[in-house]
């Protein structure tokens, strides 16, 4: 009976600290955050054929990562329930977790570098002679970085939905890259005015719409032509 109590305790334990895991990642962002990058540069780490040595340190920088912010997680918990109010020995206690997970990130950080700068530095150079020998890889490439970009930004004011509403506005950030592009592609100005005149349709549509002010349909707009004339003309195109 005793044995068998302790196999029990042994798999409550591992339910425990699952569950401790889960809770964590369920409730926290910056595990969130710790967890898919985790997922992320194991996946790259094996597509790019690392060695066992280096998976290792990676593995290790990751884990002390993700334990760090465990007991961080922890720390902040106990010291919210034993002091709900303001009291800097509260606020040491919860800075000196924050700071071992800073260490932790940075040490990961400089890992990450040194197993990956290499590879990526190669792989780089080839996908900037792609782009650079491509108009459509360019274009195709803003386009993706500005959909990216602009859901990161719609996050970060939290007003809107990804795909609509908010700041700046999705579509004009689209529409002013597709102008700009199509400025620097052509040399007749009775193109360059139709453009135009579809960027403002554009911008009209999601005013009129109320999907956006004007104010982030411009916003948007002067987004995508930015960033389509700060990549065509670093790749000289």
């Amino acid at each position: 009976m005793e044995e068998k109590k302790g196999k029990q305790d042994i798999t409550q334990s591992f339910n425990v600290a699952i569950e401790g895991i889960i809770e964590t990642i369920r409730t926290e962002r910056n595990m969130k955050f710790h967890a898919f990058s985790t997922i992320l540069v194991l996946m790259i780490a094996i597509f790019l054929g690392v060695s066992r040595m280096e998976l290792i340190a990676l593995s290790i920088s990751m884990s002390f990562v993700l334990v760090a912010e465990l007991l961080n997680t922890a720390i902040e918990s106990c010291v919210d329930l034993m002091s709900p109010g303001y009291n800097i020995l509260a606020k040491r206690a919860k800075d000196v977790g924050a700071g071992a997970v800073f260490i932790a990130a940075t040490n990961a950080l400089i890992v990450g570098y040194l197993v990956f700068h290499k590879r990526v530095a190669g792989e780089f150079d080839k996908f900037f002679e792609l782009l650079k020998g491509s108009y459509a890889n360019v274009i195709v490439f803003i386009l993706i970085f500005l959909v990216v970009l602009v859901i990161g930004i719609k996050s970060f004011f939290r007003k809107g939905t990804p795909l609509r509403g908010g700041i700046p506005s999705g579509h004009s950030a689209l529409g002013g890259a597709l102008f700009t592009g199509i400025f620097f592609l052509t040399d007749d100005v009775r193109i360059f005015y139709l453009s135009l005149f579809l960027l403002i349709l554009v911008l009209q549509s999601r005013v009129e719409g109320k999907i956006h002010t004007v104010l982030e349909t411009i916003i948007g707009a002067v987004l995508g032509m930015g960033i389509t004339y700060l990549f065509l003309s670093l790749l000289e195109i």
